[in-house]
């Protein structure tokens, strides 16, 4: 057998694989002449095409080749190794409770961090799901940290995460193995005007992962227990499809299976929660070179988690979720040689429903069943007008005067929100610059906050939007192989919305305040062909109250460090990334006060990661996660880190 067939073998054999994860390394976008491949411009933080350096934000852009070398296969496993981000997560495969997924917050406010796909919202309640795109998919991703809701809306008060998918790719394959249960099967397929990329990725069965738990009753009898996770797998499917050159199609699908386990303290299985996680994406795009685009998407993620007690099997506990999102966007630009004028209208619906059968008393193995019980469907929709005009000054300064109208009709209610925001930017040289901003934000309180009941959630229908302020300046400096980025801003939102006990019952109301100031700076520099490095610095003082008169308590954490360094030489490549979060906690509330409690030590993220190109067609891989084998608390403050773990394997290209 040539060795070209045998290529293709493994190719046809990881198509037929039940599909997310790592692969070789796909082409470039070949169809997309609006979008610029490099680092040095960016479409996110402005709406339109604008050089990073003269961008009025802290926005940074990472290619998928930047990302790979973390040894991440998705996306929020690398950007946690990225300045400013912070990351929260439960299990080593980003597993979690309810949710399912990893959380990622800019600038310390959760819940507030939007993530795009394609310029897309991707987002269900409030929900990332960046832990489920695997990087394969990924030509670039653009981080814009700061309010970014005049031009993208409800959520985006903290920043945007935008995650730009190729519309092409090479004919290549993948295969990995690890410790820990780890496997990774990937294919890319170059299609003709058709690309296809397919990916699975599994993790093992973890053991304990948390402190001892507040007792559970197993037949009557109060037992402290303790969380693991239990083996998980991860499905991916992307395919887009070149209609012409002004138009594209794009579908996404991911899937995520895990389980979440209790257990006593000799490790005995008390209580299994499963968790089944299926979600499309289905986008138009159109562009041309008369500055019109337009989006029209459809998206929709359902959800189901079983769980019963090991003592009593034949009562299961269950609910499952069905969330639609879909609408359109249409701008369009106006350049000339002093200005930029953007207009756009956008009009979107969301529907959710959620039907369950919950225990009558939690943490009970003797408990019986409510009855079934239907939630919605409720229904939500959207409607927006924004507008921009970027204006040159004087030949190295500009204003960009901005402002959005949204309508929201709602099961809940009606709302409105005006937001107004100003910047200005001016160059200090050929390779530097500073800019200024201040922007008015909100978010929409989720359909979850809204509707959902449990024995232990009580619904609250007269939720408000959250609302606030971003102010920024900073500095920028692009020399090419040196760069430079120093941000300040402060931050402040009225109306949060926050959980309240009530006895064992916890609701959601507006009733919090938060804000925060800090300093972010990050410099890269490539020092030759080969050698290249990196450090970042995040400094806060994130702070919230339940209302007025109260003293502030402080919130997550106050400071994130990241450093990475590179080197090339000939066929090997090799990575270090580093990430150390510190002087942590996380908050909750009582007797309508807010609380601060300390996460125990720091967390220190690292990888190393090692490629060797053995033919043009053939690489190798070697990564280690965790490479200090440190048993730190992750950001929840509940679950411990695993251990040192490594990852084998091999990309293939024909």
């Amino acid at each position: 057998m040539t060795t070209k067939k045998r290529m293709l073998g493994v190719c046809a054999l990881a198509g037929l694989l039940p599909v997310t994860a790592h692969a070789a390394e796909p082409a470039a976008r070949e169809d997309a002449p609006d979008i610029v491949q490099t680092a040095d411009v960016n479409v996110t933080a402005q709406g339109y095409e604008k050089p990073t350096l003269d961008t009025p934000a802290d926005a940074a852009v990472y290619t998928a080749e930047e990302l790979k070398k973390t040894g991440a296969h998705d996306v929020i496993s690398a950007l946690k190794y990225k300045n400013g981000v912070h990351f929260t997560q439960m299990g080593p495969d980003n597993q979690s409770w309810i949710t399912g997924n990893a959380g990622v917050n800019l600038r310390g406010i959760e819940n507030g961090t939007l993530v795009l796909i394609d310029g897309i919202p991707a987002s269900f309640n409030n929900v990332s799901h960046l832990d489920m795109l695997t990087l394969d998919t990924v030509e670039r991703v653009e981080v814009v940290r700061g309010g970014g809701s005049v031009l993208y809306g409800s959520e985006a008060f903290g920043g945007v995460v935008n995650v730009i998918t190729k519309s092409a790719y090479k004919n290549a394959a993948r295969i990995a193995a690890g410790d820990r249960g780890q496997r990774v099967y990937a294919a890319t397929f170059d299609l003709g005007p058709v690309g296809l990329a397919l990916s699975q990725t599994r993790y093992g069965e973890t053991g304990i992962l948390s402190t001892v738990q507040a007792k559970t009753k197993i037949n009557g009898i109060p037992t402290p227990f303790v969380y693991g996770f239990g083996a998980s797998r991860k499905d991916h499917v992307h395919l887009t499809y070149k209609i012409n050159e002004r138009t594209r199609f794009s579908y996404m699908y991911n899937g995520k299976n895990h389980s979440i386990q209790s257990r006593d303290e000799a490790g005995n299985l008390l209580q299994l929660f499963s968790y089944d996680d299926d979600e499309h994406f289905a986008s138009v795009n159109y562009h041309d070179s008369n500055g019109w685009t337009a989006d029209a998407f459809y998206n929709v993620r359902s959800i189901s988690n079983p769980d019963h007690f090991v003592v009593n099997p034949s009562v299961v506990e269950w609910e499952k979720s069905i969330h639609r999102h879909f609408g359109t966007d249409i701008k369009k630009v106006w350049k000339n040689d002093v200005s930029t004028t953007l207009v756009g209208l956008s009009v979107k619906r969301q529907t959710y429903v959620d039907q369950n059968q919950k225990y009558v008393t939690w943490r009970d193995s003797s408990s019986a069943l409510r009855p079934y019980a239907k939630f919605g469907p409720y229904a939500m929709n959207e409607y927006s007008l924004l507008a921009s005009y970027d204006r040159d000054l004087s030949p190295v300064t500009a204003a960009i005067l901005s402002m959005r109208q949204d309508w929201v009709k709602s099961t809940a209610g009606d709302y409105r929100a005006f937001l107004p925001q100003v910047q200005v930017t001016t160059r200090l040289g050929r390779d530097s610059a500073a800019y200024a901003s201040v922007g008015k934000f909100f978010r929409m309180p989720n359909f979850r906050n809204l509707y959902y009941a449990s024995a232990v959630m009580r619904p609250n229908p007269n939720l408000k939007p959250e609302s606030g302020w971003n102010y920024e300046a900073g500095y920028k400096y692009d020399a090419g192989k040196r760069r430079f980025t120093a941000a300040i801003f402060h931050i402040n939102v009225s109306d949060q919305i926050v959980g309240v006990k009530d006895g064992a019952v916890t609701y959601q109301t507006n009733a919090a305040s938060y804000r925060n100031t800090g300093v972010e700076l990050s410099y890269a520099e490539e020092r030759d062909a080969h050698f290249g490095w990196n450090v970042g610095v995040t400094v806060g003082n994130p702070e919230r109250k339940y209302k007025e008169g109260q003293p502030w308590q402080r919130a997550l954490g106050r400071y994130q460090l990241t450093a990475g360094v590179n080197y090339e030489n000939r066929a090997l490549t090799a990575a270090l990334n580093l990430s150390y979060w510190g002087d942590r906690g996380y908050n909750g509330t009582r007797n309508e006060q807010v609380t601060f409690t300390h996460i125990s030590g720091n967390l220190l993220s690292s990888n190393l990661h090692l490629a060797y190109r053995f033919t043009p067609n053939v690489t190798g891989t070697f990564d280690v996660d965790n490479l200090f084998n440190r048993r730190d608390f992750t950001n929840s403050g509940v679950y411990y880190t695993t251990g040192r773990s490594f990852l084998v394997g091999v990309n293939c290209a024909f």
